[in-house]
């Protein structure tokens, strides 16, 4: 050996000793690619293993290998790559046998030292549940072998994007534990530096025997000190086609967002079950395919067919919101991986808590099924032109639909959907808009749940259901006279509304509230707790049905007769709002009966409760006036005029005069419903009553008019 290659080597062994020890952020590799001569690598490689103490316990003799893989026989072959073949084994270590894979450098290419020394370096330090753990490394008679502990019973993901049997569940948290792997070599201060993997693909994220994740392959792993990750690591193109950061073009180097992009590959590979790269065909490319379609609304034409019906919603949201924002062109632009952790968490804690609700109704409800594709013919794409009304939660459309015909649901067994009967009519979609909290799905699969277990002719009717993609939508019956809010404060639709029919109203909402309150099947009662103007719908023959379920409780009715709801808003007017529900959050079956009492005196008064003519008068609307009148005796003042001139002596007539004394019935069941305490309430069936007795006085009047008159016309 020269003079001066020896002193060259005494300056490579004081700069790895040194970066060893006091720089971090430097590995092996970076070393290698900084030195300029050429000298045999066993020599090298041999000085590092004896001159740096923190490996020396990683050593395995290679008898020990031998003896493990049963001298690297090609039955124990389970893996094969551009550094060597791996193989699996049973090693004795520390008096304990255990399972192995041991990855054997190809020897006689003398090729991937750089990259043997860069992944032992590594993962002596990484300790993580989803990172595969070193077992030692051997250094000896030509041969580099690392083995690490034989966990992945299943293989690399690569081989199971396709898997059909890999569920939607499966694969979130694979995606989570991949996540939580790449954020501890990002941001774990236990080390002191940060790791750029740069090698993130589908095939280097092993599967154990419980489909949990294992990142491996660190081969061109780069350390960095934590607080430079996002500044640039110059560097040449590094990792596998399909994956690569594009920005390594722009910049002549990597960060940790260069992990990021190639994770979200990995995402994309995961909801499309295809590979990043595919030679064959146009679309070679999954990164560019998958921001294609998502930029375009379309994601759902390449998600794998069979998770399509899988993907809860609100969980495909958040996952694909994710994954594309990784793949943005500018580093900035992407999240960061604790950001990544938390929304994967989200989605994921969205498919626990709804894909068995999903999965139920799926089963229980197909027939009710409509196709997606069906609805946006319908309404031409969800155009502005069906729109009927939207708010903050939900948008409703009216349009002729094609669905199932449920008054023939005796001839459902035995048949496919396809064999059906079905019928063509106006309906009501009822799109649910998304939201970034947990209550979207919440909201949909309460009012799904409700109207799929009652059974009411004053309930509106379920149609059919659609939970497809980004989409969740219930589809109603239609009502020919819209909801009664649309008739409040308009004269002449009031007209129309004689004291009969608006009697006829409320004991159609009393009984369906009673219905819901204690005469339901399974001892289950259900409190609405959205019950006003809006929420009541009107049919051709001006009977009443009550809508809008998705803020509705079920409730056993031995459960103390009240439900603790603790919700981020109440989506009632607050002028129908129980105002003890409001303040204690206890929601009772009285809750209800204060809203209907509510709804009373707007039917009485011919407006809507929050009628700028009651505001004036207290900021509490039409109840505080309400009472207040009827305290004084003077409620007279405040009934509607219409009805007025029917008690009135300018009537059309005896036969379409409102009775007093049904009036007055009226009024003091709706007085008693509004009561500040709960316990003051009547309960449904006593109001019910009431109203029916109210009818009774306004019927017999008719009767009596009319018998008067038979008398007259015979005398």
């Amino acid at each position: 050996m020269s003079y001066l290659l020896q002193i060259r080597l005494l300056l490579l062994l004081q700069y790895i000793i040194y970066f060893s020890f006091t720089t971090p952020r430097c590995c092996y590799s970076d070393l290698v690619r900084c030195c300029s001569f050429s000298y045999p690598f066993l020599l090298i490689t041999r000085i590092m293993t004896t001159t740096i103490p923190k490996f020396a316990h990683l050593l395995i003799p290679l008898e020990d290998v031998l003896k493990a893989t049963d001298n690297f026989h090609q039955d124990n072959i389970i893996g094969r790559g551009g550094l060597g073949h791996v193989y699996k084994g049973q090693l004795q270590r520390s008096g304990e046998l255990i399972s192995i894979s041991a990855l054997r450098l190809n020897h006689k290419h003398r090729q991937g030292v750089v990259e043997f020394w860069t992944e032992v370096s590594m993962l002596s330090d990484l300790k993580h549940p989803n990172i595969v753990s070193i077992v030692g490394f051997c250094d000896d008679k030509h041969e580099k072998i690392i083995v690490t502990t034989y966990e992945a019973k299943n293989g690399s993901l690569r081989k199971h994007l396709n898997n059909r049997n890999l569920t939607w569940t499966q694969r979130l948290k694979i995606c989570v534990g991949v996540a939580h792997a790449l954020s501890y070599l990002h941001y774990d201060a236990g080390r002191g530096y940060g790791v750029i993997h740069l090698n993130v693909n589908s095939s280097t994220i092993l599967l154990d025997e419980n489909w949990e994740p294992k990142l491996s392959g660190f081969k061109v792993s780069i350390k960095q000190s934590l607080n430079r990750m996002d500044q640039v690591v110059l560097s040449e193109p590094i990792g596998t086609i399909g994956y690569l950061d594009p920005e390594i073009g722009k910049t002549k180097g990597v960060t940790c967002k260069s992990d990021i992009y190639a994770f979200g590959v990995v995402l994309f590979e995961i909801l499309c079950g295809r590979r990043a790269y595919i030679k064959a065909g146009e679309n070679k490319f999954l990164a560019g395919l998958a921001k294609y379609h998502y930029e375009n609304q379309t994601l759902q034409d390449i998600i794998h067919l069979d998770l399509r019906n899988q993907i809860f919603p609100g969980s495909l949201r958040k996952y694909s919101k994710t994954a594309y924002s990784c793949l943005m062109e500018d580093r900035v632009q992407r999240p960061n991986m604790l950001n990544v952790v938390d929304e994967l968490e989200k989605a994921l804690e969205k498919t626990l808590k709804f894909q068995p609700r999903h999965e139920y109704f799926g089963k229980k409800l197909e027939h009710l099924k409509i196709q997606l594709v069906d609805i946006k013919l319908a309404t031409h794409n969800f155009s502005d032109t069906y729109k009927t009304e939207s708010d903050v939660n939900r948008t409703w459309y009216t349009t002729e639909l094609s669905h199932f015909d449920k008054d023939k649901t005796s001839s459902i067994e035995g048949k496919s959907k396809n064999e059906l009967p079905n019928r063509c009519n106006t309906v009501e979609i009822k799109r649910f808009l998304p939201r970034d909290d947990k209550h979207e799905e919440e909201l949909f699969f309460t009012e799904l749940e409700m109207l799929s277990s009652v059974k009411h002719h004053n309930i509106v009717t379920l149609i059919g259901f659609c939970v497809e993609g980004f989409e969740m939508i219930l589809v109603m019956e239609k009502f020919s006279n819209g909801y009664l809010m649309n008739h409040l404060g308009n004269i002449n639709k009031m007209r129309i509304l004689t004291w009969k029919i608006r009697s006829k109203i409320c004991i159609d909402v009393a009984q369906a509230l009673m219905y819901l309150h204690s005469k339901m099947d399974d001892k289950k009662m259900i409190i609405h707790s959205n019950i006003h103007s809006g929420t009541i719908g009107l049919d051709e023959n001006w009977g009443a049905k009550i809508v809008d379920f998705d803020y509705a409780v079920f409730l056993p009715l031995n459960q103390n007769d009240e439900a603790l709801c603790k919700r981020i808003d109440i989506m009632q007017s607050k002028y129908h709002v129980d105002p003890e529900y409001a303040k204690t959050s206890k929601l009772k079956r009285e809750s209800d009966v204060y809203s209907f009492g509510v709804v009373m005196f707007e039917i009485l008064c011919g407006r809507v409760a929050w009628d700028q003519i009651y505001l004036k008068q207290g900021e509490k609307g039409l109840v505080h006036v309400a009472r207040q009148n009827f305290s004084n005796g003077t409620t007279e003042d405040i009934i509607d005029p219409i009805l007025k001139e029917e008690t009135g002596k300018q009537s059309q007539g005896p036969i379409g005069r409102a009775n007093k004394d049904s009036l007055y019935t009226f009024l003091k069941v709706a007085n008693q419903c509004v009561a500040d305490s709960q316990d003051q309430r009547p309960t449904m069936k006593v109001v019910l009553n009431e109203l029916e007795q109210a009818l009774v006085f306004q019927v017999s009047q008719v009767c009596l008019c009319l018998c008067v008159i038979i008398g007259c016309i015979l005398s």
